[in-house]
């Protein structure tokens, strides 16, 4: 990412000569005060916003991936609000395996294994057969988790997961997608829980700095960047 620019139109320009580069495999927290950009960011990467500058993942320039391309690179969970219709935990999943077959294509035995293998990694096996909006919102968030794990991208975008999570849930949903990272994925996670990142490796990005860059994770930098986000609004 080189001089990237972007905001909303009739808008303040929210991400400003934003630069850095990114090592494959990684793990990044980015934080920063609410209106800081964070979502702004993900929206680039994933298309939804023009931007000035230069984006490349993987080599190539964002704007000019096709979607097929783009959705083999990037996976994206958002934040969700509620889901109001009744939908088993195992085919809410199974969804995630959209994007590997046509419009008109049927899921196969093999999509529906990986599905089941997905909720046994996340934790929830257990749960299969349940209704969605039945769950609670730590175990919906894993059932995301599971979804999004199917997209089977090289980079994974994950705009606050563990937002309104009590810490037992934060705690399983970093865990896990740090995981990520250390299986081979790149994965770009939006917080305001510092807490839960202490003991992980990886990236800080904090967007509220005057010139945001990548710092090593660590105690010290998370500390560093607590004082900043208590002290500035």
């Amino acid at each position: 990412m080189e001089n990237l620019v972007a905001g909303y139109p009739g808008r303040q320009v929210l991400l400003r000569n934003l630069s850095f580069c990114l090592p494959a495999p990684a793990f990044v927290a980015i934080v920063g005060h609410n209106g800081s950009g964070k979502t702004t960011l993900f929206r680039v990467l994933t298309g939804q916003l023009p931007y000035e500058g230069r984006v490349q993942v993987y080599g190539r320039e964002r704007r000019s991936l096709p979607p097929p391309a783009a959705a083999r690179l990037l996976g994206y969970l958002p934040q969700r609000g509620p889901l109001d219709f009744a939908i088993p935990v195992r085919e809410l999943v199974l969804m995630g395996r959209y994007r590997h077959h046509g419009l008109f294509s049927s899921y196969s035995a093999l999509d529906y294994k990986l599905a089941d293998a997905a909720l046994q990694q996340v934790g929830i096996a257990h749960l299969t057969q349940r209704s969605f909006p039945e769950l609670s919102g730590g175990e919906q968030q894993l059932v995301w988790l599971a979804q999004l794990s199917l997209q089977d991208a090289l980079v994974y975008l994950l705009d606050e997961p563990t937002q309104q999570l009590d810490v037992y849930y934060r705690r399983r949903v970093f865990e896990l997608v740090h995981g990520w990272a250390a299986a081979g994925r790149t994965v770009l996670c939006s917080t305001h829980d510092l807490d839960s990142l202490l003991n992980l490796s990886g990236f800080l990005l904090n967007l509220s700095e005057p010139a945001p860059q990548l710092r090593p994770l660590s105690p010290e930098t998370v500390r560093a960047a607590r004082q900043l986000l208590e002290t500035r609004a």
